[in-house]
């Protein structure tokens, strides 16, 4: 039996990052989660930052991107997702597409979440180059391009300007 469609509403929107982790994919169109809200509320040691969940918030909307995948591909996003670690879990959701249509989707939701807070530079960018990509609508985007980042790292002291 083949998988429900992935709705995906961080960075697996980008279809650089999917073609990384699930070649073959497909990507199907846009869709919203209706009663949900975008949040930033886990830790990702990969990132470096915060990274992106869905929280149920009656009235709101969370655009997304929506691939066939295939059974390989779950199981790929599931380790990248950190699943057996309880970073993230699938969940059965319902989604409308971009022409109205009621659909069942699975997506991966924070198990623990915590407080909202500020993202990186280069995380909220590649949710940017997946809703452009794909032509979530423009309010989206631009709710995207204001998330909160923390301020940039130093780059750790090179060979030149270690002291001599």
């Amino acid at each position: 039996m083949p998988l429900p469609p992935y709705f995906a509403y961080g960075s697996n929107m980008a279809s650089s990052q999917m073609a990384d982790r699930c070649p073959g994919a497909v990507c199907l169109g846009i869709a919203r989660l209706p009663g949900y809200r975008l949040a930033f509320d886990a830790w990702s040691n990969r990132r470096g930052g915060l990274v992106a969940d869905v929280l149920p918030a009656p009235g709101s909307d969370v655009w997304g991107v929506l691939w066939q995948v295939t059974e390989e591909h779950a199981e790929a996003l599931d380790r990248y997702e950190g699943v057996a670690r309880g970073q993230y879990r699938r969940e059965s959701l319902q989604v409308q597409t971009a022409e109205g249509e009621s659909l069942g989707v699975f997506a991966y939701v924070i198990c623990d979440p915590g407080e909202d807070g500020p993202t990186t530079d280069a995380y909220r960018d590649i949710l940017l180059e997946g809703a452009r990509e794909h032509g979530l609508p423009p309010d989206v985007v631009k709710a995207i391009e204001e998330v909160p980042t923390l301020p940039p790292r130093p780059a750790p002291p090179g060979p030149s300007t270690l002291p001599s």
